[in-house]
């Protein structure tokens, strides 16, 4: 059975509030005892509730919770520094990813956009047609598509001479003049 997404919003009822935190930290602590399993690493987890004076904990024993925290507590503060990631730090790298992921989408689109216009020119289209601004990148795209096919050209050539090198004269599919 599919699941409808979640909206991620304060849940208003207060019944559906209370079903929603408690299947919810089941899930907190079921995926805290398999991570513990099946990675072998020491982890707790403590979460603390409106709805009851006792925090819900992973190992339910207390003392392996405090054992778990003063393992933590007593490494090195830079080893501590070095790990976290705070709301600012968050928002910084978020923001950084997406800003590569919008200049590789821009750059594909103009790719594209080029790849198009080099369409229309060999069916016909005059190239006094194409907006001045666009020539250039144009002459981008050209000489990169040139570039690739120089490449494969040459990685051909590589592999027929390795093979006539290697006694495995045959017939060649391909003639490269420089």
């Amino acid at each position: 059975m599919a699941r409808n997404k979640v909206k991620l919003q304060y849940i208003e009822n207060n019944s559906a509030r209370k079903v929603t935190y408690r299947k919810r930290v089941e899930g907190l602590m079921k995926i805290t005892k398999e991570l513990n399993i099946l990675c072998d690493v020491n982890l707790c987890s403590i979460v603390y509730s409106p709805y009851s004076r006792v925090p819900v904990t992973w190992p339910e024993n207390h003392d392996e919770v405090k054992r778990v925290l003063l393992e933590y507590k007593s490494r090195p503060e830079s080893e501590h520094e070095q790990r976290k990631l705070n709301h600012e730090g968050f928002l910084e790298q978020s923001a950084k990813k997406s800003g590569e992921k919008l200049e590789r989408l821009r750059m594909r689109n103009v790719e594209l956009k080029m790849e198009n216009e080099m369409a229309n020119l060999v069916f016909g289209k005059p190239i006094i047609q194409i907006p001045y601004a666009d020539i250039e990148e144009l002459v981008w795209v050209i000489g990169d598509r040139l570039r690739t096919v120089e490449s494969l050209i040459k990685a051909i050539e590589e592999s027929e001479a390795r093979n006539q090198g290697a006694g495995q004269d045959g017939p060649s599919h391909y003639q490269h003049q420089p």
